[in-house]
């Protein structure tokens, strides 16, 4: 492949805090045609991102099917998987429901509105204006003059409730909204519809449902929505959908992710069928992977109606009969999974005369949604193919079922396979089935996708396309994700931009967060019932969506900072200990040496846990704040943790400080799944290094890096197995940055500790043909300030303006106090007379993007 982009590295300017940015431009000099499939999005059902997200349902709990029996994590025993288990006590709450007035609530169980429905709320009321209330998702939002929509299943089980009132009361009991319902009831299950407007204004409002007279009622699928986006019904929040809109996505990714799978039965997975039609006929189910109830009124036909409103190709992920903790035999699955996979394309492409393009026409959509891409699987190809330990059971093997029957079908169909999901920087397809696109996915940290930068320069072009289908930075991304976490994203994105003709559709992820709600550490839009923002790697993935040519136009940039500060080499304080992730060790026989001289240690049976009191780590007694955690046993000289946390360490309780030493253990493994954790550079439960051997379903070793509570690998992993009741030597020498890692004797690894640190300047340009517009992005990920010119070689720009991402530091953030802290703003670009030179600062930590309208 051509090299397009040419980095010329200029004699350093040591003694100057100024550098300069040079851009030689030829608009006539096109590169790569740019995939007009390049920057999407990726919606998965995490962090209530559809109930009590963007899907507007306002009524929590509306069926009353919400029964969280999924509270803890726990192992369940020795012999057995980890695994969720229900809480030993019984819950008698109804989520999100509760009295008003003197009423009594129960659960029903008999008598349903349908077979679908699994509860009803038998509601008895004991005084005149008694009911129930419901709180929504953490507080309805009620808006001055805006109209909601009620409608609720009601029959009467004795008595005669008279008329019955709907209201949206303040947080303050004032009454915002109000409908007197007169239907007449009876003892049949009916439908009852409303409208009220609100007349005042608050987030945290709450849905009353009351009687004028006594009686007994069953409610079931009681639903309030206000205007939605498009007007469509069982709709979209519009202020999410805009935020969605304003990125300009090309495909939308649906419906997942983990959520795709399920965890520990198939009946957690995501199954279309049971999401589509009237929502009395949604059973909903427990999402075990994200640890709530999912309604599943954001079901299949809502998503690809909202891919279609926002003007985005539908991207559907299958699951392919695996499940976390298990999966259905391969022989079975041509009549279910893959079934399933091919009802659904024919629920979305298929013509009325067709069963369920029939339903499709039934649910109010007639022409087609059309979908084009497929994914089979979600991180499905990992490294165990001979089992369920990490979701890989022989997984190419229903990857060519799916295939071979979606190709007859839909010949034109793209298909997209998996790749390792994770703990890999060179995912790779394992397989001589055919296959269209892979999907690579990438969570890092920000300086990991800066020097992926030119990470797709040297991928074969024989092979199939690229999909990176989830990247963001998980690690050294402050509190909800910093400008340095987005600004690392944005050199990734430009490399991806650069090879367009191979990686060919890109999406961050996860895309929604509430903020009442968090699963996930780092999402784009943030939100709750009222307000929403977007983080600094919203505004990346906006920018680069509406600032991309068709073609991309060869440059040469070159550009000089100052020279950066060397790693750190002086001698640091540390400690050193041992740990394990889900499974069982033992240790002994712990040594260190300094500049080569032992150090004399306590003995590994009077080391502490990392979970201590502030006044344990100044020499106070000894306790263990988990008592399961580990246990000593001084007659052998071991430790050994009890149970299978994860990453609770066993800390050798001398602070020491060193620029050169060597830390050595020995280790066995003696139940579970993973290997063990031997730790250095410890400073604090946020900031210390491990060698993690039998990593990953011990499958291999590697070196992580935690920084700010923040874990990346700084090694390309080592396949290795550790076994069961064997004793392994284990060693790591530290000489200032460099680490050496040994296992019995042989080297595992030799590698040097990141800086997390940016500093760099990045560019490219590309051109709208049809419009003659160049867009041209700098980035500059480090701290300096500096100038920069753009140079035209041949043609003449008529006018140019720049808009700015950028902050004073690369650690500042958008939060819910502060949402508009990080946005794109107009920055001052100068044209010269002749057209032929831009001129600019460039402000530290920023993306900048030239729009230049050529002559």
């Amino acid at each position: 492949m051509q090299k397009l982009f040419t980095l010329a590295l200029l004699s350093l300017m040591a003694s100057s805090a100024f550098a300069q940015v040079s851009i030689t431009l030829d608009p006539s000099d096109k590169g790569i045609t740019i995939s007009p499939t390049l920057n999407g999005i990726f919606y998965e059902d995490i962090n209530h991102a559809s109930d009590g997200g963007i899907y507007a349902e306002l009524i929590r709990n509306r069926s009353f099917e919400e029964i969280d029996e999924w509270r803890r994590r726990r192992p369940f025993g020795e012999d057995e998987e980890w695994g969720w288990m229900p809480d030993e006590e019984e819950d008698t709450r109804i989520e999100a429901w509760s009295s008003v007035g003197e009423s009594e609530l129960s659960l029903i169980t008999d008598g349903l509105l349908n077979d679908k429905q699994g509860h009803a709320l038998s509601l008895e009321i004991k005084e005149t204006g008694a009911g129930v209330q419901n709180t929504g998702y953490w507080g309805i939002n009620a808006v001055n003059g805006t109209e909601y929509r009620l409608s609720l299943w009601v029959k009467v089980l004795s008595g005669n409730p008279g008329a019955l009132n709907a209201s949206l009361v303040s947080g303050e009991g004032e009454t915002l909204a109000t409908v007197r319902i007169t239907d007449k009831l009876g003892k049949d299950w009916r439908k009852v519809e409303a409208t009220m407007v609100s007349k005042g204004n608050d987030p945290k409002a709450h849905f009353e449902l009351t009687a004028e007279a006594t009686c007994k009622l069953a409610l079931d699928v009681v639903s309030l929505f206000p205007p939605t986006y498009k007007n469509r019904p069982n709709g979209c929040r519009p202020q999410l959908a805009e935020m969605l809109e304003a990125m300009q996505p090309k495909f939308v990714r649906f419906p997942g992710g983990c959520f795709v799978e399920g965890m520990r039965t198939p009946e957690s997975a995501f199954h279309w069928e049971r999401t589509v039609g009237p929502i009395e006929e949604r059973p909903g189910h427990q999402g075990v992977n994200w640890h709530y109830w999912v309604s599943d009124g954001m079901g299949f036909h809502e998503f690809l109606q909202l891919a279609e409103d926002l003007g985005a190709k539908p991207l559907y992920v299958v699951n392919v009969g695996i499940w976390h903790g298990g999966s259905d035999p391969v022989e079975g699955i041509d009549s279910t999974w893959v079934q399933e996979c091919l009802d659904a394309l024919e629920y979305a492409n298929g013509d009325v005369s067709t069963k369920y393009g029939k339903m499709r026409a039934d649910n109010g959509h007639p022409a087609p949604f059309n979908i084009e891409y497929l994914e089979i699987g979600n991180e499905n190809a990992n490294y165990h193919f001979e089992d369920d330990t990490d979701q890989s059971n022989r997984y190419y093997e229903r990857y060519k079922k799916f295939y071979e029957a979606v190709k007859q079908r839909y010949s034109d169909m793209k298909i997209i396979g998996n790749t390792q999901g994770w703990n890999t920087d060179t995912p790779s397809w394992r397989s001589a089935e055919p296959v269209d696109i892979l999907d690579e996915h990438y969570y890092r940290d920000p300086s990991w996708f800066a020097e992926a930068y030119d990470k797709y320069d040297t991928y074969d072009r024989k092979g199939p396309q690229i999909y990176a289908g989830e990247y963001a930075v998980t690690s050294q991304f402050g509190t909800v994700g910093n400008l340095n976490a987005a600004l690392g994203e944005a050199v990734y994105m430009l490399g991806i931009e650069n090879n367009s003709d191979l990686v060919i559709m890109n999406s961050y992820a996860p895309l929604f967060v509430n903020e009442n709600a968090y699963n996930w550490p780092t999402n784009l839009i943030h939100f709750d019932s009222s307000e929403a923002f977007g983080t600094p790697s919203y505004w990346v993935q906006q920018l680069f969506s509406t600032h991309v040519g068709n073609r991309l136009l060869n440059q040469q940039l070159e550009w000089s900072l100052p020279e950066a500060e060397p790693l750190q080499e002086d001698a640091r304080p540390f400690e050193v200990g041992v740990s394990t992730w889900g499974t069982k060790a033992t240790f002994k026989e712990p040594h260190l040496y300094i500049e080569g001289e032992e150090v004399e240690l306590p003995d590994i049976t009077q080391w502490i846990s990392s979970q201590r009191t502030p006044a344990q780590r100044e020499g106070g007694p000894r306790r263990i704040r988990q008592r399961q955690q580990w246990s000593v046993d001084e007659d052998e000289g071991t430790a050994s943790n009890v149970g299978a946390g994860e990453g609770n360490k066993w800390l050798c309780p001398l602070e020491l400080t060193a620029k050169r030493y060597s830390f050595t253990v020995k280790a066995k493994r003696t139940w579970g799944h993973e290997g063990f954790l031997v730790v250095f550079n410890y400073k604090s439960e946020r900031d210390f290094d491990w060698l993690n051997v039998g990593g990953w379903g011990n499958t291999q070793n590697s070196i992580e890096q935690s920084v700010d509570g923040g874990r990346i690998t700084i090694t390309e992993d080592t396949p290795f197995e550790v076994e069961e009741d064997r004793w392994y030597d284990v060693r790591v020498d530290v000489d200032g940055d460099s680490i050496a890692a040994y296992v019995d004797g042989e080297l595992q690894f030799e590698t040097r500790h990141r800086n997390a640190n940016m500093r760099g300047i990045y560019s490219n340009a590309s051109i709208d043909e049809a419009t003659n517009t160049v867009y041209i992005k700098v980035i500059n990920v480090g701290g300096e300030t500096t100038t920069g010119t753009v140079n035209l070689v041949s043609g003449s720009v008529a006018s140019a303006e720049m808009l700015r991402l950028s902050s004073g530091s690369g650690q500042d953030e958008n939060t819910a106090d502060h949402p508009f802290n990080i946005l794109p703003r107009p920055a001052n670009v100068d044209v010269n007379t002749a057209g032929t030179r831009l001129s600019f600062d460039v402000a530290p930590f920023s993306l900048n993007i030239i729009t230049a309208k050529l002559r």
